[in-house]
């Protein structure tokens, strides 16, 4: 049976690999991107690997019609371009950088003739990135097929609520739009299920920044359900 714990894995954030390519950070180029700028754009190969030293960054998908889904989101200590760097195939996702960003860049022959033979405690971490990134990717085609909208919403709001305070509050850092991006829904459908929310007596009105928990017993149901 899945327990509680199970349920409430990230299916946007990967965890940081706790610091481990820090060691190798000379072996890269040191990069930085404003917010609102592509790290990698879709369509192009992978010829480096990144390592997020400071910020924000999310993978995204763009359809032919401007439709933007977010898959996932890293923050500082995370590595990303796996796939298109080892599999060959032109990236079909963008990396953009959600906010002023510190990369660094490592090419194909550092990794390929420098980390892997030398630093075997970061191929560990890169199969564990991997392995993170595989389970956030399910978790969302299970949430997508099987869950209905409010559940998802409580279950992305869950991992975000701040510890401590008198009231329980939520910082999602995500726009309804971008919220309604990465729950794979139009954003009327969603402001539809938060307002069903606040009519309920669950959630406070739905602001980037802030959201009141209203009924925790009730929002854990749903995150949990």
């Amino acid at each position: 049976m899945e327990t509680n714990e199970a349920k409430l894995i990230e299916f946007t954030h990967i965890p940081p690999e706790a610091g481990v390519w820090r060691q190798a950070l000379h072996l890269g180029n040191r990069l930085i991107f404003r917010k609102g700028s592509e790290i990698m754009h879709g369509g192009q190969k992978g010829a480096y690997l990144y390592f997020l030293y400071q910020g924000e960054a999310r993978l995204m998908r763009t359809t032919l019609d401007g439709r933007e889904k977010i898959l996932m989101s890293m923050t500082a200590g995370c590595v990303t371009g796996e796939t298109p760097f080892f599999d060959g195939v032109p990236a079909r996702s963008s990396i953009v950088a959600a906010t002023d960003c510190v990369v660094y860049a490592f090419s194909q022959d550092c990794v390929r003739r420098e980390i892997i033979p030398h630093y075997p405690e970061l191929t560990l971490a890169l199969l564990q990135s991997l392995a993170s990134k595989v389970r956030v990717l399910c978790n969302q085609s299970v949430s997508l097929s099987l869950e209905e909208l409010p559940s998802r919403i409580c279950r992305f709001l869950r991992l975000r609520v701040r510890d401590g305070d008198a009231a329980p509050r939520v910082s999602p850092g995500l726009n309804q739009q971008e919220l309604a991006n990465l729950l794979g829904v139009h954003r009327v459908t969603l402001n539809k299920a938060l307002r069903e929310l606040e009519k309920e007596s669950i959630l406070g009105p739905y602001a980037k920044d802030e959201v009141y928990i209203l009924d925790m017993d009730r929002f854990l149901e749903l995150a949990m359900k």
